[in-house]
């Protein structure tokens, strides 16, 4: 009996123990406050959970949470206001997946609901990041004239189809040459670095008068100049998402993200669903050099006996490259790609 007495006392201990109480902090402790603020707009309080006389302002400003008062009607379809301040707005970007129609304003879309008040650009390759971040390829490869010009009002159906890569037989100094080790292609994703050096670089030794195909050929890069130049049909060239700067050649790791994640197939149907739609679009394979690739076919999407071409250079001697095949002598379309 006296065990069971013992065993009931302490229970009632520990509950005693359960629910003693603490002293609940004041209001004014934790920043609360009967006056308002007059800098605080009327749904920008919050209230002491004890005392709903008690508030606090907890808005920000509109610049800290990334609003500015830019002009976005002409380039952005989902404008958001700052509550605080109307003059203040913010682009809401969407987030992508692989096939999805990549469109002027920098959103993204299934192509099954193409939207037709919007200009389509390109179509997503890769993403990561969840789809905030990825690769988008061009609707079409870039083209030239008779003497291989680029002309950014009229990029897809010019006379040459393809454009020629540039800097036949002469090799880049500052740009790294493509390693024989093939499983270190992989990691070569610096396209856009790499294409703003292939824009500025001149062949020292050529004599060929600028604006001839010789030119073309020999003295600059070509593709690498016409991808910094390009901009998509019916957009803006100063479009902060899609202008004339933010396209450039890709490096050859940015190509093979194209094998991942069935990618390639993904890619096709997306075509054929925006040619449905009476979009102007190509396969990247049509010519077999589409999207700067060798040996690739329109079916598979398969890479073999050659690699892309891409904004890294192949030394002229068979020894530095990866394939015979696989020299400035022969090209290939560059359709261009960005990353968002």
């Amino acid at each position: 009996m006296r065990y069971i007495m013992f065993l009931l006392a302490l229970l009632l201990a520990n509950v005693a123990n359960a629910i003693d109480c603490q002293k609940l902090p004041s209001c004014e402790s934790l920043g609360y406050s009967t006056e308002s603020d007059p800098n605080c707009a009327d749904n920008g309080y919050m209230f002491c959970p004890f005392d709903h006389e008690y508030k606090k302002c907890v808005q920000y400003n509109c610049e800290q949470l990334g609003f500015t008062q830019n002009d976005k009607t002409s380039w952005c379809k989902n404008i958001v206001t700052c509550r605080d301040n109307p003059e203040y707005t913010l682009c809401v970007k969407a987030i992508c997946q692989i096939g999805d129609v990549y469109y002027a304003d920098g959103s993204c879309g299934l192509p099954e609901d193409y939207n037709a008040s919007k200009t389509p650009v390109g179509i997503v390759y890769y993403v990561e990041e969840g789809g905030y971040h990825g690769r988008v390829m061009a609707l079409n490869g870039l083209t030239g004239d008779e003497n291989h010009n680029f002309d950014p009002k009229n990029p897809f159906h010019n006379i040459n189809d393809p454009l020629v890569q540039g800097f036949r037989l002469y090799d880049v100094p500052e740009i790294e040459n493509i390693p024989k080790e093939i499983n270190k292609l992989s990691s070569r994703l610096n396209g856009q670095e790499e294409t703003n050096i292939l824009a500025k670089a001149v062949n020292p030794d050529c004599s060929y008068k600028e604006g001839t195909s010789d030119y073309h050929w020999y003295c600059v890069g070509t593709q690498a100049r016409a991808a910094l130049a390009f901009y998509p049909p019916n957009t803006n060239e100063n479009n902060p998402y899609v202008g004339a700067g933010n396209w450039y050649q890709p490096a050859i790791g940015e190509l093979l993200l194209l094998t991942k994640n069935d990618a390639w197939n993904i890619v096709l149907k997306t075509v054929d669903k925006l040619e449905a739609a009476g979009v102007d679009v190509s396969y990247p394979c049509d010519k077999d050099t589409n999207l700067s690739y060798k040996h690739c076919t329109s079916t598979t999407g398969s890479i073999y006996e050659g690699y892309p071409y891409t904004s890294y250079e192949f030394l002229p001697e068979t020894s530095d490259k990866i394939c015979s095949s696989c020299n400035r002598d022969t090209g290939g379309e560059i359709r261009p790609i960005l990353a968002f």
